[in-house]
């Protein structure tokens, strides 16, 4: 009786032994999710509005807690205000490190629109409220949190992995992560970035199926200035060579046509595993290339004069171009449109030639699992995203780079990004974190 007893004993300690590890590491990732609130509150609440886009206080934020943690953080200023903050867990195989890459600055508010103080980090209804919440502070401190839960789990790693807070991303990079490339790019030699760009959602990829989406490509952006050249005159008596006339009939033509598309690979994928689209504008502008009227600029006088005809007009189109289709190309579509060979058509802007990430590659998949074991029935696509972000700087450069927010997001929430009701559910955070822990853990570690 006492040797059955004994053998009793030791099966059930066993069969307990894994239950009890695993209550173990829900606590562990309960502190987590708590600890991410609270960083968020405070990262929110640090003011870096762009312009002017001072971030020395989030990277003051930053490096005292990873100092908290015993982890060495490097600053360098691309100039007076624009710190940038890097942190590395050393591995010690041959394979390029991880970057975690997050910006700090945030674009503007107006105040007098918002609800709620736009960087009070109030948490009403589950929801935490501020500029910045989702783009990108939210996704920073998930980044953060698994950077962290290396260290603390003191989990072996084969590559470095990389934690990097930069500015200005949201006015190009070129203070930000492109001047750490231009100056410093022996740090950043990197096989794989983890940056913004996709997330999860119930109805904005496809009705009522929650998908998550991991962004491998952007559109290219190509800015211009359409100029009309006529002949001033007085209001009372039209004629033919008014530039309002030229310049306004010319946008006309060339928005009267639908807007191209192309056979992307990668929209075929998010077909073949999304199924239809969602009909709304985010999946409008990942499936095709898109034109948008900024501005239009035109009068004589300040304010103008009602009763001059001018003798110029102008107007800025904000392009967005699907990968595969180059400027010129797209140039020579756009001259078609406007119909009007005098116009002056000038490139103000155009970014890096689109490059397309493998989805097939060690890192993704991890994303991928991990995703699905925290989200089971969930469907996790590469896709194109319609925005600009810091990635577009290293993949021309040879980088794998995923932009993913392992968070549930509706339509609404999506469209508070540069909004004036911007805020992230809270709920997800932690788990956000553990999914970058798990990806992390199986590719970087040993």
């Amino acid at each position: 009786m006492p040797r059955r007893l004994a053998t009793a004993a030791i099966v059930s300690m066993t069969a307990l032994g894994p239950l009890g590890a695993s209550a173990k590491a829900q606590a562990r990732w309960t502190r987590v999710q708590e600890e991410a609130v609270g960083l968020l509150r405070e990262y929110v609440r640090v003011d870096t509005s762009n312009p002017p886009g001072t971030t020395t206080a989030a990277a003051d934020l930053l490096q005292r807690i990873l100092e908290r943690e015993g982890i060495a953080a490097t600053r360098y200023e691309s100039s007076p205000g624009k710190t940038i903050l890097l942190a590395r867990l050393s591995g010690t195989g041959p394979g390029k490190p991880i970057l975690l890459l997050h910006h700090m600055d945030v674009v503007p508010v107006d105040r007098a629109r918002w609800p709620r103080d736009p960087f009070g980090a109030e948490v009403v209804d589950g929801e935490l409220w501020g500029r910045g919440a989702i783009d990108m502070k939210g996704l920073g401190v998930m980044h953060l949190l698994a950077f962290l839960e290396l260290k603390r789990q003191a989990v072996p790693l084969a590559r470095d992995v990389i934690l990097m807070a930069v500015p200005d991303e949201e006015i190009g990079g070129a203070g930000g992560a492109r001047w750490m490339l231009d100056h410093h790019a022996s740090q950043l030699d990197v096989d794989y970035v983890l940056d913004e760009g996709g997330f999860g959602s119930r109805d904005l990829f496809a009705d009522g199926r929650l998908v998550f989406g991991i962004s491998v490509a952007e559109k290219r952006m190509v800015w211009l200035r359409i100029r009309a050249e006529g002949v001033a005159g007085h209001g009372s008596q039209p004629h033919d060579q008014n530039p309002n006339d030229r310049l306004t009939k010319a946008l006309a033509r060339l928005l009267a046509e639908p807007l191209p598309t192309s056979g992307v690979e990668v929209l075929e994928v998010m077909r073949g595993r999304i199924g239809a689209f969602a009909a709304n504008k985010f999946t409008n502008a990942i499936a095709h290339s898109t034109i948008a009227l900024t501005t239009l600029r035109s009068g004589v006088g300040d304010p103008p004069k009602v009763n001059v005809i001018p003798s110029v007009a102008e107007a800025t189109l904000d392009c967005r171009v699907l990968p595969g289709t180059t400027t010129a190309e797209w140039l020579d579509e756009i001259r078609r449109r406007l119909g009007d060979p005098a116009l002056v058509l000038e490139v103000v802007y155009e970014s890096d030639d689109p490059r397309v990430s493998s989805w097939d590659t060690p890192l993704y998949r991890a994303l991928d699992a991990a995703i699905a074991r925290h989200h089971p029935g969930a469907v996790v696509s590469p896709i194109l995203i319609p925005y600009g972000t810091d990635s577009n700087a290293f993949r021309p450069r040879g980088a794998q780079s995923y932009g993913v927010a392992p968070v549930v997001l509706s339509v609404a929430l999506v469209a508070s990004m540069h909004g004036d009701a911007e805020r992230v559910p809270v709920a997800g955070l932690g788990t956000g974190a553990r999914i970058f822990f798990e990806a992390l853990k199986e590719t970087a570690g040993r």
